[in-house]
């Protein structure tokens, strides 16, 4: 019970929470300061009334905190495309925003704690890496295969990418997809004895079939 109800909080109000921020400040980048109360305040009541009326969607914890977090992007996407020159602007404007507002001292301190335990062995992170997603829910569905030097990290089924397509923005995944840049641009050979392969790299919001992340040995 505990369990579930920090993943409901964390992938929810945790990272709702900082992400507001980050779009607080956008708006304060596109409109007057004394404007941002009642534009944040838009959002939240759009974001409230998704969560209402698509609360069918949240089947398990971690998917409550999901739906949370996926709404506000969505309600901070339709309030504020008007004040750009179109959607892949306000995606792009967005999606700066939250990197920029989760990239926090202390999440990168821990993502480096993370990738150091990997101790340069794929095999190792991939029991990682399956153990890290077994917390998003029963919704996704990924696939992990190694061998003495490489790492496949498959995600066959992501349920942000469901959402947002749902409501006809399916791009609107990349704001999610860009969180992942904060660990694997970190990646070091002289660190964590593995590197990332960013050719094979894709997401499902960035057109690809499935979402590929690809770690590999370092001699």
């Amino acid at each position: 019970m505990v369990t579930n109800w920090i993943r409901h909080l964390f992938f929810g109000h945790f990272t709702r929470g900082i992400t507001r921020k980050g779009v607080r400040s956008l708006i304060n980048a596109v409109k007057l300061p004394h404007e941002r109360k009642n534009v944040l305040r838009q959002i939240d009541q759009r974001a409230a009334d998704y969560v209402c009326n698509e609360e069918s969607l949240a089947t398990d914890p971690p998917s409550h905190g999901h739906l949370e977090w996926s709404s506000f992007i969505l309600a901070a996407y339709q309030v504020l495309l008007p004040e750009f020159e179109g959607p892949d602007q306000t995606i792009e404007a967005l999606a700066a925003s939250m990197e920029k507002a989760h990239a926090t001292p202390m999440t990168l301190f821990v993502l480096e704690r993370l990738m150091k335990s990997f101790r340069g062995d794929v095999v190792r992170a991939g029991r990682i890496f399956d153990s890290i997603m077994k917390q998003y829910g029963s919704f996704f569905r990924w696939e992990i295969k190694t061998d003495d030097r490489q790492l496949t990290f498959t995600i066959v089924r992501c349920w942000y990418f469901n959402f947002f397509a749902a409501h006809g923005v399916p791009r609107l995944t990349t704001c999610a997809c860009r969180l992942d840049g904060l660990w694997f641009n970190r990646m070091s050979p002289q660190r964590h004895g593995l590197r990332f392969n960013r050719v094979r790299y894709t997401t499902k919001g960035y057109g690809g079939e499935n979402c590929i992340f690809s770690i590999e040995k370092v001699k």
